[in-house]
C-alpha cells in the first residue's frame, strides 16, 4: 500500500510540474522576447535572456497601446460593474422565487450561459446597428452586458441560495423593504461572490477579440485588437508586440491580486454548498 501511495503521489507531483511548465514557459518566452532587439529575436534563442535588456520596448509599446488601454478599461469596468449589479438582482430573484415563471427563466438563463456567443453574434450586431449603437462604446458595452449578465446571475444566484432566509425575515420584522434587504443585508454578505463574478466577467471582456473586431472602430479599438495591429511595414515587430502583451497581462493580474482572497472565498462557498 505504501509503494502504491508513493507512486500515486509521485505521479501527481510529476503531472503538476509538467502543467506548471506548460503554463509558465509561454509567459517566460513572452517576457524574454519583450526585452530583446529585433536582431536578437531573429536568432530564435527564445529561452535565453538578452545581453542588454531593452526596457525602452515597454515605453514604445505603452505609447502605441495607451488609447486602446483606455478603451478596454472603460468598457471592461463598465460591463463588470453593471453585470454585477444586474446579475446580483437577477440571481437574487431566481434564488428566492419558487414560481413556474422563475424556474423557466432560470433554465433560459442557464442555456444563455452555455450557448456559444458566436451563435448570436450576427443578430447581436444587427440589433446594435438598428439601434444606432454599433461602432460606439455604448454598443460594445451593451453587447458585452447581453453576454455576461446571464453568467453573473447564475454565479450570484448560486451563492444567494446558501444565505439563510432567516436573515431576511428578521430584516422584514424590523421594517426593511425588499430593496433595503438586498442592498443592506444580502449584498454585504455576498461580497466574495461579487468579487468572483467581477474577476470572471472582467477577464472575459478584457480578453475578448471577435466581438470587438466586429463592432470596434479606430476610435473604440480595444487592447486585443491593437495587439494584432502592432506591426511594421515590412517586418514583424515582435519585441513591441510582446511588450504590449505583458502590459496587457498586468491589468487583470493586478485586479486578481486585489480581489483574490474574495475570489477564493466565493469558490470555497460554492464548493461547501455543493
Amino acid at each position: 500500500m505504501k509503494i502504491k501511495s508513493r507512486s500515486i503521489t509521485l505521479l501527481v507531483i510529476v503531472t503538476l510540474v509538467i502543467l506548471t511548465i506548460a503554463y509558465v514557459l509561454p509567459i517566460y518566452v513572452v517576457i524574454m522576447t519583450s526585452l530583446k532587439t529585433p536582431a536578437e529575436i531573429s536568432e530564435r534563442q527564445y529561452l535565453l535572456p538578452s545581453a542588454n535588456l531593452q526596457f525602452q520596448n515597454y515605453v514604445q509599446s505603452f505609447q502605441l497601446i495607451l488609447p486602446s488601454l483606455i478603451n478596454s478599461s472603460i468598457i471592461s469596468v463598465s460591463v463588470t460593474l453593471l453585470s454585477a449589479l444586474f446579475g446580483g438582482l437577477g440571481g437574487y430573484y431566481l434564488s428566492r422565487t419558487r414560481t413556474t415563471f422563475a424556474k423557466v427563466l432560470f433554465i433560459l438563463v442557464g442555456v444563455a450561459v452555455y450557448l456559444p456567443y458566436q451563435v448570436i453574434l450576427i443578430p447581436l450586431v444587427q440589433i446594435m446597428a438598428q439601434t444606432g449603437l454599433a461602432l460606439t462604446h455604448f454598443g460594445l458595452i451593451g453587447s458585452y452586458l447581453i453576454l455576461n449578465v446571464p453568467l453573473a446571475a447564475v454565479l450570484m444566484g448560486t451563492f444567494f441560495t446558501a444565505i439563510p432566509r432567516e436573515l431576511e425575515e428578521a430584516a422584514e420584522v424590523d421594517g426593511a423593504s425588499r430593496v433595503q434587504i438586498f442592498f443592506r443585508v444580502i449584498s454585504p454578505i455576498a461580497l466574495p461572490a461579487y468579487a468572483s463574478t467581477a474577476i470572471i466577467v472582467f477577464t472575459q471582456v478584457w480578453n475578448e477579440f471577435l466581438l470587438a473586431l466586429t463592432l470596434a472602430t479606430p476610435r473604440t479599438t480595444t487592447i486585443q485588437i491593437k495587439l494584432a495591429e502592432i506591426k511594421g511595414s515590412f517586418v514583424a515587430m515582435y519585441h513591441l508586440q510582446m511588450a504590449a502583451a505583458v502590459i496587457t497581462l498586468l491589468v487583470p493580474l493586478v485586479i486578481f491580486l486585489a480581489l483574490g482572497q474574495y475570489f477564493i472565498r466565493g469558490i470555497l462557498a460554492g464548493a461547501l454548498k455543493g
